[in-house]
């Protein structure tokens, strides 16, 4: 299994729990290649961002050993390359 994927966030449910407000539930990422994979978010994700539409680098792992796929970390892509479909829109 793949250790980071790329894509953008499509879909969330996502829920807070707690009193420190902590975020648990799971996100759509759709890959550059059009391929959606479901990752969960639980207590144990550091994350920049969960917005819809954001592109983001998902630092990924098995949950014991369940197919489960658990976020570890969400990092903001800079450079993603779905922006380049963007620029050759904006451009023509």
């Amino acid at each position: 299994m793949e250790n980071t994927i790329e894509g953008k966030i499509v879909s969330q449910q996502l829920g807070t729990f707690g009193k420190n407000q902590i975020v648990y539930g799971y996100i759509g990422i759709e890959k550059p290649n059009g391929e959606h994979v479901k990752v969960k978010v639980d207590s144990y994700t550091r994350y920049e961002t969960l917005k819809l539409g954001s592109q983001v680098f998902v630092e990924i792992a098995n949950l014991g050993t369940t197919d489960i796929i658990v976020a570890r970390r969400i990092d903001v892509n800079q450079d993603p390359i779905f922006s380049t479909k963007s620029k050759a829109a904006v451009s023509a």
